[in-house]
């Protein structure tokens, strides 16, 4: 079995490294929100269901704590837009070689 050139490896995994990078670095942010949310100022942690994502940006909490997640939130975003980045560029010369013009 022949081992691909490392530069078609990085063509084929970097959407599943960017993602997965930026899942990894956001949910290192959730874990670090103090807390805080619209409905209940004074509660802790960040919850799914009572949160908005945009909570983890702001240098300081809902509940006024200083937020240590905020710099994992921040450095997780570039990694997620670039892997969109990737996968559309992936997807739309996939597009046009399978007739996609044709569509």
């Amino acid at each position: 079995m022949e081992s691909l050139p490392i530069w078609q490896m990085i063509k084929k995994y970097s959407v599943l490294v960017c993602l997965g990078t930026s899942i990894i670095l956001i949910i290192i942010a959730t874990l670090a929100y103090p807390g805080g949310s619209v409905l209940d100022k004074n509660s802790i942690g960040f919850d799914w269901s009572k949160n908005f994502l945009s909570n983890l940006f702001a240098p300081k909490a809902i509940n006024g704590s200083e937020n240590p997640g905020w710099i994992w939130a921040l450095s997780g975003m570039p990694f997620h837009s670039v892997g969109y980045g990737f996968f559309l560029s992936i997807w739309q010369k996939k597009s046009l070689h399978d007739n996609g013009l044709l569509v």
